[in-house]
């Protein structure tokens, strides 16, 4: 045990008395192990707010959308789903256990005492609240007389009230939507933003029926539909059945595309799986570069050191150490070196998927395996890079060494 902590005590001195290599040595791998740290902690991050998007989202819910999934890529606005599509779904699938049409009105502009800003007007039904999980923390929800009667009745979002109501209680309050005149009757509680970034925060919702009547003066179609299903049924082949029904009620052929999208829990983790694998391919291949690069650099940098401490490898040599010694103390300094390089690289790392986080919105979470992980992977480097030098530091001749 002493022989080994003398040999510590070498190669940490060795570490600080050639500061150079060692600061050269420890970037190579500090930007290699910042890298992969964010590679993990982006992969945990992913799948904990897939999870997390889909406890809001609902587990056994859907959202059908008009248009195909091509027609959305593109922003096309086209409607192709109606309130008969609802009443045949509803008709036809005892498994339903809510059905709520969706509309929204983008850019509307909301006006209160001077104030202006733009949200999202969103026309649902008195089951919002059930459909999503969302409740209201201020006021009530509009009921089914206000919605039955096409009241001019809202709830707005946390944001809104923000916006609009920062030093007074906005219920029984009245704000212009687009110049119609709307009682705000509640407000949401915080949902927070989207794994795209959007404000959930930021909308305000009206009666469906308000919505089709005095903002579209459409009362067929809708933009969307909340579906909610019992528990324990298979949601994938309830969403293959609610497709084969649409089909059905939109006439559609065998070959034709679905003039429809359907997003369920399947699609939310696809989603943020794809988001996820297009960043683990770039910071995997620049943290396989920079691993690659730090490695090279510090074998060179050891090879150089061999040659610059000829003299006191022979010493040491001509005194006893035997050639097993030789190389354990280079090991040990490049286990220094690494260990210290893979803090460093962590400590980037945070740093890095912070302001990833507040750029991009991206989910990120550290965990102790990030950490162990770069420090594991780190030790592996420096040990593969140190071999060669520390083998040829071993077979040096004390004699010839000592002469030079």
């Amino acid at each position: 045990m002493e022989k080994f902590l003398n040999l510590f005590k070498q190669s940490f001195i060795a570490v600080r008395e050639y500061k150079l290599r060692t600061v050269f040595s420890l970037l190579g791998i500090a930007f290699g192990i910042a890298s992969l740290s964010i590679i993990v902690a982006a992969v945990e991050g992913s799948y904990n707010k897939a999870y997390q998007t889909i406890e809001v989202f609902g587990p056994e819910s859907i959202l059908i959308f008009s248009g195909s999934r091509e027609e959305r890529g593109v922003r096309q606005r086209r409607k192709t789903l109606t309130m008969m599509d609802i009443q045949f779904l509803k008709q036809n699938m005892p498994q339903i256990k809510l059905i709520m049409p969706v509309l929204y009105i983008d850019d509307a502009k909301v006006y209160y005492k001077g104030e202006t800003i733009s949200t999202r007007v969103y026309g649902v039904s008195t089951q919002f609240e059930e459909a999503w999980n969302w409740y209201l923390i201020e006021g009530r929800l509009f009921n089914e007389e206000e919605l039955r009667t096409k009241q001019n009745v809202c709830v707005i979002g946390l944001y809104v009230k923000k916006e609009l109501f920062p030093n007074e209680d906005p219920i029984g309050k009245m704000i212009l939507v687009n110049r119609l005149p709307c009682k705000v009757l509640g407000v949401l509680s915080k949902r927070g933003t989207t794994p795209t970034g959007r404000n959930l925060d930021d909308r305000i919702l009206m009666p469906y029926t308000t919505v089709m009547s005095k903002f579209n003066h459409d009362f067929i179609y809708v933009n969307s539909i909340r579906i909610r299903f019992y528990k324990g049924g298979d949601v994938a082949s309830l969403v293959e059945q609610v497709r084969y029904l649409l089909r059905e009620s939109h006439g559609l052929k065998p070959g034709q595309p679905d003039d429809f999208h359907i997003l369920s829990p399947v699609e939310i983790i696809r989603f943020l799986v794809n988001l996820t694998g297009t960043l683990v391919l770039f910071l995997g291949l620049s943290s396989i570069i920079s691993l690659t690069i730090g490695g090279f650099v510090l074998a060179n940098l050891f090879l150089l050191s061999v040659n610059e401490r000829k003299k006191e490898i022979g010493i040491r040599r001509a005194v006893g150490a035997k050639r097993s010694d030789i190389i354990i103390q280079f090991v040990i300094e490049a286990v220094i070196i690494t260990v210290i390089g893979s803090v460093v690289g962590f400590l980037l790392a945070v740093v890095g998927a912070h302001l990833l986080t507040q750029v991009a919105q991206f989910p990120i979470k550290f965990s102790p395996l990030a950490f162990i992980l770069a420090v594991v992977v780190s030790v592996i480097v420096g040990l593969i890079s140190v071999l060669n030098p520390a083998l040829k530091a071993a077979r040096l001749n004390p004699i010839e060494a000592i002469r030079e």
